[in-house]
């Protein structure tokens, strides 16, 4: 089969189609004949060594975490241990427990979409954020993979969205009320926030707590290093592990088939263009989420 791998860390240089052998699957493992896998800045990031401290990788290594594909001529999603090889492949290995059957209605791009960006939208607001209506709900990066279907969340649960971004049209497309340009606009001035989304880190997230309303919560992704700050007091951080269970992918892919989410497949690229597609992911100000189709 063909893959995706990277022989140590650094930039697309280190990327190379290889062949290998079709994996085999181990006790709690599925063999999934992957159809599409989407990319994520944890690919990236992981390539460059940046997660090095958090994912220490032996080379080569496959990229890419999660995927859509068929499992005994069934069409099922997930995501892969980021300890093992990845989803950038024609075969990949993902935990059953980590999967879920995709619904009649929605094809395999769509479905590779929501995994990883869907839950890291989803466990914030949903789960820990606990977001309700009337809330007014703050999404950084809201043009992205993740905020795209943030501010979708958010307002399905009835809060009063606003987003930082340079692509407001598109960001009030989804639902955003009010679209603030970070580089003319400060955020903070369109305070105070019950609930912030924090996909940056770096200075917005210092200022992100500066802008909540007492009882507030912050919930915060792998980003940016922090610099050093003081939270203040009456408000809560949390970092929540992104972690897929069938549950989880079951209750996105069901807002979906109902309509209340809408997957935002931006641009598709074949496995072989997999230079190219890490390339747009990686440029600042994206939009949605970027598919490679495999097979």
């Amino acid at each position: 089969m063909r893959a995706v791998r990277i022989h140590g860390y650094g930039g697309p240089e280190v990327m190379h189609l290889d062949e290998v052998p079709i994996p085999q699957p181990a006790v709690g493992q599925v063999l999934v004949k992957v159809r599409a896998a989407s990319l994520n800045p944890i690919d990236w990031k992981m390539r460059r060594g940046l997660l090095a401290s958090i994912f220490p990788l032996t080379f080569p290594r496959t990229l890419g975490r999660d995927c859509a594909g068929e499992v005994d001529g069934k069409l099922i999603a997930g995501v892969a241990d980021p300890r093992g090889d990845g989803t950038h492949a024609e075969y990949a290995l993902l935990p059953e427990a980590a999967t879920a059957p995709v619904p009649v209605g929605m094809d395999a791009a769509e479905a590779a979409s929501l995994c990883v960006a869907g839950l890291s939208a989803w466990i914030p607001l949903v789960e820990v954020a606990k977001v309700q209506k009337g809330m007014r709900v703050l999404i950084h990066g809201a043009a992205g993979g993740v905020g795209s279907l943030a501010i979708q969340i958010a307002r399905e649960l009835g809060a009063h969205v606003v987003a930082t971004s340079t692509q407001a049209d598109y960001c009030r497309s989804l639902g955003a009320e009010r679209v603030i340009d970070y580089r003319t606009e400060s955020f903070t001035d369109a305070g105070p926030y019950d609930v912030v989304l924090d996909t940056l880190g770096g200075e917005a997230h210092a200022s992100s707590l500066q802008a909540l309303k007492p009882g507030g919560v912050l919930v915060a992704l792998s980003a940016t290093p922090v610099p050093a700050h003081t939270v203040p007091a009456g408000v809560r951080v949390e970092r929540p592990p992104i972690q897929a269970t069938p549950e989880r992918l079951a209750q996105l892919f069901d807002w979906v088939i109902k309509g209340r989410l809408r997957p935002q497949l931006t641009r598709r690229f074949h496995l072989e263009e997999a230079n190219q597609a890490y390339a747009v992911v990686e440029a600042p100000h994206g939009r949605g989420k970027i598919v490679l189709d495999i097979s």
